[in-house]
């Protein structure tokens, strides 16, 4: 048996401590989970239990932190030393907010992992940011860290470390797929109307590869007529799919064919794979049924069926409307789906949703297609990114763009914004627009159009008759329907919270000169102009009212933490909602912003004065 031994050095364990900390007590000081208190200047100071900590940041006007790289300190009554301990700090934080026995023993053990992976991500060998401009879109998905808003962000549970250097994408490793043969009894394929079993097949293998599954199922006296092809991942079908499904191997419903011949790499999901030996070929989304972030990583069944349904009645729509077009937005489609049917579990009314989602395949279209030569594209999660020496990739973009920061901002918010209001206003539509499940197509760092993915995992409807949704499919009905203040949230909470509250943050510390409110700013006057432009919209933008001036608060720490916890329940986890908090897109949210940092300018000149007197 082969050992995987540990690829990490000291120095990269305690920055992954340090780094991990500072996410921590940002994430735990918006949660309103812990509380600072105010040492003068840009000091603070928290308690947790017996341990005392002190750092360096800024709390910004939307009430999220920025902390100091470098600066948490444990204050001891013997010395003052660089915060990396995590262990140390999750157990004081757990005692201090009064976490459950069981929860702290799990969080400990996905922090564990959490540490572990980000250590990884502190080689001094990695791509640095600038790599943006030049390397294809997978290798710069291996750049990235994970999302900041979860601090267990790469828990990981049920990988080992053998796995985690397999499968991981921060890794970047080369994968491969072993393909079966699914009895066509077991397996319910579905697919948009130009990507049949056959020509599907036949564009993801080369034809030698195809005829040398059909001799294996030939040399076992079995028709492949009666069989689709499916690929696993490695993991799932270790861990899962045989032990789930030794009777149906037995009894050759399910056959063994070969490993396929192409190279695949992770990305951020690490369920979805991008083919590296044929860029043009489809992603493959597969279910790994690991503990990640919020939820077991499977494939829902019913979800899985539906998608290219869904994914044909979306084309037709951006076929359809010249608007829609003319944003430059691409759908990458969900365009067949392979699902298996498992004997056991599937009879199990009420069993956890992880044992229903175990087996099945999902190919979405590659990106590849939709850019031009001479554009590049990457994942919107990028734009959160530093890289090791500091430099993030959202300057770089900037700094190539030639335009100014604001100027790029607003570009980028025309791009990003403007499909999503039309799909919101004029069809009752919201997806979930963060980092990861979008990308931006730039043409020397210039944003010229949104990529939009994950349709049947994270699209919405309104609960309203809209003539717009009457050729919604009827498979289209398993998506979930809510009223418009609901819906419109999807915007406010996908976007602002999860995704641009982060860029806000690397936007005001690489461009000091600007403000929290001219960020906001920038974004309001895009969605103002969308409006001004469309009167025809009127009705539907009073309905949606993303200008009101506040919003729920949402919280996913909190589900861990305190409701959900590691429970292995029947359905997803809902998210924890708080108090209402302003919307920093909102006219009247911007005015009295503007007003508190005119009267902290007033207050700062005043004291500084008094001071020099």
């Amino acid at each position: 048996m082969n050992f995987a031994q540990l690829k990490i050095n000291q120095k990269q364990w305690r920055s992954a401590g340090q780094r991990l900390i500072e996410m921590a007590i940002a994430e735990f000081l918006y949660e309103e989970i812990i509380q600072a208190d105010h040492m003068g200047g840009n000091l603070f100071q928290i308690t947790l239990d017996d341990q005392c900590y002190q750092f360096n940041g800024r709390k910004y006007l939307m009430g999220h932190w920025w902390i100091e790289e470098g600066s948490v300190r444990n204050v001891n009554q013997d010395a003052i030393e660089v915060a990396w301990n995590l262990h140390q700090f999750i157990a004081a934080f757990s005692n201090q907010a009064q976490v459950k026995p069981f929860t702290k023993a799990y969080l400990i053990k996905e922090m564990n992992n959490t540490w572990l992976a980000e250590a990884h991500v502190f080689d001094e060998k990695r791509l640095n940011s600038t790599a943006v401009l030049t390397e294809s879109h997978h290798k710069i998905e291996g750049m990235l860290r994970g999302h900041p808003w979860l601090i267990m962000s790469k828990g990981r549970m049920g990988f080992g470390y053998d796995d985690y250097l397999s499968a991981a994408p921060e890794i970047s490793p080369t994968v491969k797929l072993l393909w079966l043969a699914v009895h066509a009894d077991l397996a319910e394929f579905r697919s948009t109307n130009e990507w049949q079993a056959t020509d599907l097949y036949r564009h993801e293998f080369d034809a030698e590869e195809l005829e040398r599954f059909r001799e294996k199922m030939h040399s076992l006296n079995l028709n492949a007529e009666d069989y689709f092809l499916i690929p696993v991942h490695a993991w799932q079908w270790h861990q899962w799919i045989v032990p789930t499904y030794s009777n149906e191997i037995v009894h050759q419903r399910i056959v063994e064919l070969d490993i396929g011949q192409d190279d695949y790499v992770p990305m951020q999901s690490i369920r979805t794979l991008c083919n590296t030996s044929n860029t043009q070929r489809h992603y493959i989304k597969l279910p790994v049924s690991i503990f990640n972030t919020a939820v077991y990583r499977g494939l829902p069944s019913k979800r899985n069926l539906a998608a290219p349904a869904v994914t044909a009645w979306l084309k037709k729509m951006l076929d359809e409307d010249t608007d829609l077009q003319n944003t430059g937005v691409v759908f990458l489609g969900e365009v067949a789906t392979l699902t298996i049917q498992q004997p056991c579990y599937d009879q199990i009314e009420g069993a956890p949703y992880q044992f229903k989602e175990l087996f099945g395949c999902l190919w979405r279209e590659s990106i590849d297609p939709f850019v031009e030569d001479h554009q590049q594209v990457l994942s919107q999660a990028a734009l959160l990114h530093r890289d090791i020496h500091g430099k993030s990739i959202l300057e770089v973009l900037i700094q190539a763009s030639g335009l100014t920061p604001l100027a790029w901002l607003k570009q980028f918010a025309v791009v990003s914004l403007t499909p999503l209001l039309i799909c919101l206003y004029k069809y009752g539509l919201a997806f979930s627009p963060h980092g990861e499940n979008t990308m931006l197509i730039h043409e020397n760092g210039r944003p010229q159009a949104m990529v939009l993915k994950d349709f049947i995992d994270d699209i919405n409807l309104v609960d309203e008759d809209f003539p717009e949704l009457s050729g919604l499919p009827e498979e289209g009905k398993i998506l979930l329907r809510h009223s418009a203040l609901e819906l419109s949230h999807f915007i406010f909470t996908g976007l602002f919270m999860v995704h641009y509250r982060y860029i806000c943050n690397v936007f005001l510390q690489d461009f000091p000169a600007h403000s929290e409110v001219e960020f906001w700013q920038t974004i309001s006057n895009v969605i103002a102009e969308f409006h001004q432009q469309h009167p025809e919209l009127s009705a539907r933008i009073d309905k949606f009212a993303m200008f009101r001036s506040q919003y729920d608060k949402i919280c996913l720490n909190r589900v861990r933490l305190f409701t959900t916890s590691y429970n292995d329940e029947a359905e997803r986890p809902v998210p924890v909602f708080l108090d209402l908090i302003a919307n920093p897109v909102s006219p009247t949210t911007l005015q009295q912003w503007a007003e508190q940092q005119l009267q902290q300018q007033h207050f700062t000149q005043k004291h500084s004065a008094s001071l020099s007197a």
